[in-house]
């Protein structure tokens, strides 16, 4: 199983490995269907933009450091639940906000490295609860590599998963994180902490964020992990950004929008070249593949070579480098 962008779907060499669902979790299609092209229009038209297929290069990947959908689905419904709550004035579903916090920690503490689902891969009436999803996985991986204990990590993900909550009730873009910590912070079963990190992730430590221009030491750590987790899942599901790409530009703002080793942390959980991905190593023409999976290193896969039909584990191979990502369409053309 791999993850492709829908314009690179070829109903005639692959079918669907998950389901497609819309925004009320109903099937339009299941697993193991093809996609006509105009159904796949379609499905663009709603907002989906990737899909989980299975062809004759996907096999042997199994996408382990991927959240399983269902369970994010689940999640996600959690998080709808209690932003419409607080669209209507209504207490926030607490209990159930930390039962999917308490499944989002598990979920990053059994896997060395994570990579998201896109939140374009659901009905486009999802995409706000799917980016909060995210946003506090990635928020999690990065506490977990710095060393945050069981309780600080639920604060922080408690505070991701409602850091857009202010949304529900202005489209003022600097209006929102006041409006989410005032949401947040009457609810005192809730750490004021993780009401602060909706009040400051948009803030910057070179004091250029909003709405209260905070700089340096005061800026939460916890609200800068939020800051760089809300953009990373923005570059990689809203701009499409490939993950090695998306992470290069991430560090390019170390020391000022987010500390160095909240940076650090954060290139070291999340994986470059996601399982699925087509490469073209450094090697010539032998060197066209498809990365298998992710070993000890996340930003050195194995790499099965299509030529040659065996795989190269980069991280025992310091020369070899990914030189170039190949589109779909072209790495069909060369196989």
């Amino acid at each position: 199983m791999r993850m492709i962008g829908i314009e690179e779907y070829d109903e005639r060499t692959m079918q669907l490995a998950k389901p497609i669902c819309d925004s009320r979790r109903r099937v339009l299609l299941g697993a193991g269907n093809v996609i006509h092209p105009k159904y796949r229009e379609k499905l663009e038209q709603i907002g989906i933009k990737y899909l989980f297929i299975e062809d004759f290069k996907s096999k042997g990947i199994s996408l382990e450091e991927m959240m399983d959908m269902p369970t994010w689905l689940d999640i996600i419904t959690v998080t709808e639940n209690a932003y419409k709550a607080a669209e209507t004035n209504q207490p926030l579903p607490l209990p159930e906000i930390q039962k999917a916090v308490k499944k989002l920690i598990s979920e990053v503490q059994k896997r060395n490295a994570i990579m998201l689902i896109p939140t374009t891969a659901v009905d486009q009436s999802l995409f706000l609860y799917a980016h909060a999803v995210n946003v506090t996985l990635i928020a999690l991986q990065i506490g977990k590599k710095i060393g945050h204990t069981y309780t600080q990590l639920n604060n922080l993900g408690i505070g991701c998963l409602l850091h857009d909550i202010g949304k529900t009730r202005t489209s003022n873009k600097e209006e929102h994180p006041e409006i989410g910590f005032n949401i947040i912070r009457v609810h005192r079963e809730i750490n004021l902490v993780s009401a602060h990190i909706a009040y400051q992730h948009h803030e910057t430590i070179d004091g250029k964020g909003f709405p209260r221009s905070l700089a340096g030491n005061d800026i939460l750590e916890f609200a800068q992990i939020c800051s760089l987790a809300n953009d990373y899942d923005h570059l990689i599901s809203q701009d499409g950004i490939m993950p090695h790409e998306a992470i290069e530009q991430i560090m390019t703002f170390s020391e000022k929008k987010y500390s160095h080793h909240i940076v650090l942390a954060f290139s070291q959980g999340i994986i470059s070249y996601p399982p699925g991905t087509n490469v073209q190593l450094n090697i010539g023409s032998k060197g066209r593949g498809i990365v298998t999976r992710i070993e000890s290193n996340p930003h050195r896969p194995i790499v099965r070579l299509l030529e040659l039909n065996k795989e190269i584990n980069l991280n025992q191979h310091p020369t070899i480098i990914v030189e170039t990502i190949l589109k779909e369409e072209n790495h069909r053309q060369l196989i």
